[in-house]
Parts: C-alpha cells; sequence; structure tokens
C-alpha cells in the first residue's frame, strides 16, 4: 500500500518547523470538528490527527520522512500548495466589479451590517490537482479578506478634523484570514466542495471549489 504523505493531508511544505505544524493541525481540528463543520466532516478528523502524530514527533518524522522519499513522485512546484490563494484576488470569481464585492465583503464588518434581503453568492474557484495530489488527498489554503476597524480612527474614517489616510476614509483595514480546505484521497475530477464563511465574519457569501485533475502534472 502506498505511504500517506502527510505534509499534503496538512497543507503544509516539508520544511515546516514544529510551530507551523502545530498551528496547522490546531486550526484544522477546530474547522473539521464536528461542532463547527457538522457530522459530515468526522471522518477527516482522524486522518488530520494520524499526520500531526508523527509529523509533531521528530523521531517518527524522521523515520516517516525517510521511507517517504524513495515512493514520493515528483510534484510540480506550485506556491497554491504552501501559501494561501488569495480569494477573489487569484481568480475571476463572480461578475461584481472588484470594487462591488469589496464593498459587499466589508459591509459584513461595519456598523450597517449585511443589508436586508442581500443574496448570498459564491466566491467560486477551481483548483488543479495532481494525480498524487489527488489520490492521496491534499488540504489546501485559502485567504479571505476580513476586515477590521482601523486602529488609527477607530472606525470613524475622521482622524480628527482630518480624512484618515490610514484606511482612506473608510473606517475599517482589509486582513486576510486562512481558511483550509481538505481535499479527500481518490477525489474526482469535477467534485465541488463548499464552505460556508460565517465563522469569519462573512454571511453574504461562501466558498465553492472546483476540482479538476491534471494528467500532465
Amino acid at each position: 500500500m502506498a505511504l500517506k504523505d502527510y505534509y499534503l493531508i496538512l497543507g503544509i511544505p516539508r520544511a515546516e518547523n514544529e510551530a507551523g505544524i502545530r498551528s496547522v493541525f490546531r486550526a484544522l481540528a477546530r474547522q473539521y470538528h464536528p461542532d463547527q463543520a457538522g457530522p459530515e466532516a468526522a471522518p477527516q478528523l482522524p486522518e488530520i490527527a494520524e499526520a500531526y502524530q508523527v509529523l509533531s514527533n521528530p523521531e517518527q518524522r524522521r523515520q516517516y520522512d525517510q521511507a517517504l522519499e524513495p515512493t514520493r513522485i515528483p510534484v510540480r512546484s506550485s506556491r497554491l500548495r504552501t501559501e494561501p490563494m488569495s480569494v477573489p484576488r487569484d481568480f475571476q470569481t463572480l461578475s461584481s466589479s472588484p470594487e462591488e464585492l469589496s464593498d459587499r465583503l466589508s459591509g459584513n464588518f461595519t456598523y450597517l451590517g449585511v443589508p436586508k434581503g442581500d443574496r448570498l453568492e459564491a466566491l467560486t474557484v477551481e483548483i488543479h490537482l495532481t494525480p498524487q495530489e489527488a489520490a492521496w488527498g491534499i488540504t489546501l489554503p485559502f485567504g479571505i479578506p476580513v476586515f477590521r476597524p482601523c486602529p488609527l480612527c477607530g472606525g470613524s474614517g475622521r482622524d480628527w478634523f482630518f480624512p484618515c489616510l490610514s484606511c482612506d476614509e473608510q473606517g475599517v483595514i482589509e486582513e486576510q484570514q486562512i481558511l483550509r480546505l481538505r481535499i479527500p484521497a481518490g477525489v474526482a475530477d469535477g467534485a465541488v466542495f463548499e464552505l460556508p464563511l460565517d465563522g469569519l465574519g462573512i454571511h453574504n457569501f461562501y466558498l465553492r471549489v472546483y476540482v479538476r485533475l491534471d494528467p500532465l502534472a
């Protein structure tokens, strides 16, 4: 039986340090906990825990790396595997203009909130997996834009009598939160995964991910 690639399962580079492994595991454990993601996510947790148990132990990790190396299939180098894909900047996600999209996203975090009747819409992205990634499964990080009150003006958009230059009078500062999606082993071409964004404070969008298999990778 082929050796599982625990680095793909956690979505981390092989050079990741112990602190990074621990941080990713905690984020995945929270994200896929049944209380957060529902009972359908429960089967993901044992595989994630298994990967963490091995990679968090220096001796087990050393032995695993030695066993993995001869069986490892070369994988196309891609920053998408270890660095978060920025949603929606890295993708054509909606017919809305970037300005309209930014306004709708930031509306989740202002005192105005999401207007009543604001439709729920998908942030749709397409990912391409290598045969190895599809066979063993992989965890992919996505960068989701969120907003917080500007620390300089406190959300007012004004710095005393002057426009706040820190937030360009918007009252909010954009940041990026990481959301990780676990693609299970044996995923089929054309599979679709949908993730709610309520946990990040976004109530008018959800993330929709289309999977494409790249036979030439």
